[in-house]
């Protein structure tokens, strides 16, 4: 972590703690994700033998999107799933909650309108009543209050607020003119094909081409790339930056040029015409709508608390897991026919070892993992009339915030906003270690400190301030990311009876690599159990 990082949290620890003492005292508390039990996987600690076992067809470890998508497309087959979740909470980092009425998210809150080529993706909004039907044109049409409403994003810089995020008229000659150039380059890139006859960026990543001259990007960062490029504005890098910060949790220096360029060139339907509309799909809870219907018809074949130890092929077929309940200390037995690990490539690979036949494709990649903060505010009263969903400061090293309210047709008498702060520097793991030395006090008075910016008021406003600490908040795609042998290759089934559903396959947290990771385990394992599945969403 920086030095002006770490005297800025220090310093908003010291504002938290005035604002408690004072009249206006806010609530508040660190809630959700524990570390604390995650990191008793690593302690190697023996399961106990002769305990009675649980039954199921297919367990599934995680119940963020992969595992979501997994257990949802496991429904058509006729397999009874459980699903093992370590959290007391569901969704992994697309995790949503409540306050009476209201809901807000705790991480994930959006989702792009799916491109063509995301066939799963597109399938499952179809399912949920997202998508209603398809134009002449085979574009598909969306459910209007799951269109962001306008405003949609707005930037404060130079002291006001400006729609969008590149106020063209506030920025001076130089920034306009380096914007326009990133923009024409960027629209090159979308339009490029590799020799392979691929494109050269494009979602999913496995559609992506592999030609040299495109997958060379992966060996320099984005920073490097910016400069050998001559983009050198102030606002462009900026720009930029909030691009690395807000899909990967990092900086430019720590963001692959390749992975950074996606970004910008991968959504071939941000530059089409869908007829009206906005292009993102948003709701109150963020991407928390789409896990709760997912996971809707998984009540009582879920366990919560749930820390699974062991996965342990069995000779005569099938698998057993250990699993500590952190409820009631025990540890427990699940003999199943088959699993999907939908846990990050470490997890996975911990929990397998010495498992596996022995085949070099099974080697899981490494990923760097940045970590998070999300903070939800709860204000007294609204400090605006007119607010937009996203509002961005600039040059800042927080994202800005999101109105969870912005979808309601009529505006709550209290607001809750949405805060997204990553910790994007080279050394992920001192700052994750850092992070989780910090106090409610400093972690909400670094949001306090970062949105007062634009909202003097804000702490006069404040009622409660929860904070959710995301250690291992998304992987990092670093220069190097690309695996050159086998670019974007696509590893669902690990053995006989064992499946492997995460974005980490791809090394970029977007919701339809991990939709796609899942869907595609839960076929490839269907298959292996001799279930039938219908025609693929594939």
């Amino acid at each position: 972590m920086r030095r002006r990082e770490l005297l800025q949290l220090i310093g908003a620890g010291w504002l938290a703690d005035q604002l408690l003492a004072d009249k206006h005292a806010i609530e508040g508390t660190i809630v959700g994700a524990n570390h604390r039990l995650g990191h008793v996987l690593m302690s190697d600690r023996a399961a106990e033998s002769g305990l009675v076992a649980e039954q199921a067809d297919v367990v599934i470890v995680g119940s963020g999107v992969a595992g979501a998508s997994a257990a949802w497309r496991l429904r058509a087959t006729g397999l009874q799933v459980l699903m093992l979740e370590l959290e007391d909470f569901a969704g992994g980092t697309s995790a949503w909650g409540h306050v009476g009425s209201r809901a807000h998210p705790w991480g994930a809150h959006y989702l792009p309108v799916p491109e063509r080529g995301v066939a799963a993706t597109r399938r499952l909004l179809e399912e949920l009543g997202v998508i209603t039907g398809w134009d002449a044109a085979g574009r598909p049409l969306f459910r209007d209050d799951m269109l962001c409403h306008a405003p949609e994003e707005r930037l404060f810089f130079q002291g006001s607020w400006h729609p969008g995020l590149v106020p063209l008229l506030a920025i001076d000659g130089h920034a306009r003119a380096e914007i326009d150039r990133f923009r024409d380059l960027q629209q090159q890139l979308q339009r490029a094909v590799g020799r392979d006859g691929r494109p050269a960026f494009a979602i999913p990543l496995e559609h992506c081409s592999h030609d040299p001259k495109f997958l060379a990007l992966d060996e320099l960062s984005m920073d490097a790339w910016l400069r050998r490029e001559r983009f050198n504005s102030a606002f462009l890098r900026w720009y930029v930056r909030y691009a690395t910060l807000d899909d990967f949790g990092a900086e430019l220096e720590a963001v692959s040029a390749w992975a950074a360029l996606h970004y910008f060139c991968a959504r071939k339907l941000q530059t089409e015409q869908l007829g009206s509309g906005s292009r993102y799909l948003v709701w109150p809870e963020g991407n928390g709508w789409l896990l709760r219907h997912m996971l809707a018809k998984l009540v009582g074949q879920r366990r919560h608390g749930a820390l699974v130890l062991t996965v342990q092929q069995l000779a005569k077929g099938g698998v057993e897991l250990h699993y500590l309940d952190s409820a009631s200390r025990r540890t427990r037995r699940v003999l199943a026919r088959g699993c999907i690990l939908a846990t990050p490539a470490s997890i996975a690979t911990h929990l397998l070892k010495g498992n596996l036949s022995r085949r070099g494709d099974n080697e899981l990649p490494k990923r760097v993992s940045s970590p998070w903060v999300v903070a939800n505010l709860h204000l007294r009263r609204p400090i605006e009339p007119s607010r937009a969903w996203d509002s961005v400061i600039y040059d800042s090293n927080c994202l800005g915030y999101v109105d969870a309210g912005h979808q309601r047709t009529q505006l709550d008498e209290q607001q809750i906003w949405t805060y997204f702060r990553p910790f994007g520097n080279l050394d992920a793991r001192r700052a994750r270690g850092a992070l989780l030395h910090r106090s409610w006090a400093q972690l909400a008075g670094l949001a306090i400190t970062e949105l007062s910016e634009p909202h003097p008021e804000l702490a006069t406003q404040l009622r409660r301030i929860d904070v959710m600490i995301w250690a291992h908040g998304m992987p990092r795609p670093t220069p190097g990311f690309i695996d050159t042998q086998r670019p974007f290759a696509t590893r669902a089934m690990l053995d006989r009876h064992v499946a492997w559903a995460h974005v980490d396959q791809s090394g970029v947290a977007l919701f339809e690599e991990a939709n796609l990771s899942g869907v595609r385990a839960a076929e490839q394992l269907a298959d292996a159990l001799g279930a039938r599945r219908g025609t693929s969403w594939l």
